[in-house]
């Protein structure tokens, strides 16, 4: 099928859906079905993979980040929904990451890639997250996510964006999320539990410590923030503990330091011990940009770290981090 005559049965095919409806479903089995261009998707180059840690699963070291970037463009569009997550199967992305919270103009993420989600749960490894700190809550919202997804089971659910301040109290929650979360590890309906966090290392140091999680999510751009402590300290603990480990926010300011944002990933992805960077699903030719420095990749060398370290942070000096700004909530967006 050409590209033309494909763009035009998908057309026809969301005639009169709406963005979570049965047309969205049908797309997604559309997409599914064939290349999205005339190159074929035999010819994709896949993306490297690595082990997550103690997990043991195979990932790709590109993961699909399906928050702000990948909803504000794409929400109430489902076909371009379909054709991007179709294209990244192409490239073997199978780290697709999302949440409870994440959603743009009153539709959710997990509600966006739930069609699609229900045809290739077997290929992919499937993260969602849940901001709840209670038992109840952290159960309830999970139980949606899984809703939503159109699956039984989660591969990783994270107790999402811990924060100094709102939880100063690790014990409660233990007590709450993370038991909840223990408890649907044992019943099978999540594979294993992760925290997420980038408003300070102190607190997931704490957090790992005391939980022992089997996968973390955090920050870890060029700037090194917080005096390094991310891959000084966090980093080298959770590789000792053997935990999964994913970045994340690489790229979130390349345009303003007028650095490629490619260059930002390999800087993320060449840390010992980093098994995936996630990155915004925001286009196609930026999944097709990312895919190909992924395959084959090459790790930076040391000077070249630092080389990169030094160019962006004489470049964002005295800039703020969108997620540094009070009240930033993680991939929400209105």
């Amino acid at each position: 099928m050409s590209e033309s005559t494909r763009r035009e049965f998908l057309r026809r095919t969301l005639v009169g859906a709406t963005a979570v409806g049965a047309g969205l479903d049908e797309v997604a089995q559309a997409s599914l079905a064939g290349p999205t261009t005339t190159q074929g998707a035999e010819a994709r180059k896949k993306v490297d993979r690595r082990v997550l840690g103690r997990v043991g699963a195979e990932v790709s070291i590109l993961g699909l980040g399906l928050g702000s970037s990948f909803t504000r463009p794409h929400a109430g569009h489902p076909e371009q929904v379909a054709v991007l997550l179709a294209r990244a199967l192409e490239y073997g992305v199978n780290y697709w990451d999302t949440s409870h919270s994440y959603g743009s103009r009153g539709i959710a993420s997990e509600e966006m890639i739930g069609p699609t989600v229900k045809h290739v749960r077997k290929r992919i490894f499937l993260v969602s997250k849940s901001t709840q700190r209670s038992y109840d809550g952290f159960k309830r919202e999970m139980e949606i996510s899984l809703k939503r997804l159109q699956t039984d089971h989660l591969d990783v659910y994270h107790i999402h964006s811990l924060r100094p301040g709102q939880d100063a109290d690790l014990g409660a929650i233990e007590k709450g999320a993370v038991r909840a979360a223990r408890q649907a590890t044992e019943q099978g309906v999540i594979g294993h539990f992760g925290v997420t966090g980038h408003a300070g290392a102190d607190i997931l140091i704490e957090a790992v410590r005391r939980w022992d999680p089997d996968v973390l999510l955090t920050i870890f751009p060029a700037t090194r923030p917080d005096n390094g402590k991310y891959e000084d300290v966090l980093l080298p603990l959770a590789r000792e503990r053997k935990m999964g480990i994913v970045g994340m926010k690489t790229v979130k300011q390349a345009r303003d330091a007028d650095l490629k944002g490619t260059d930002l990933i390999r800087y993320a992805l060449s840390l010992d011990g980093m098994h995936c960077v996630e990155v915004g699903l925001d286009s196609m030719a930026h999944l097709d940009e990312n895919a190909a420095m992924a395959a084959d990749f090459k790790s930076l060398s040391k000077r070249q770290q630092t080389a990169i370290h030094q160019e962006i942070t004489l470049a964002l000096a005295g800039a703020t981090a969108p997620w540094e700004m009070p009240g930033y909530i993680d991939g929400v967006t209105a």
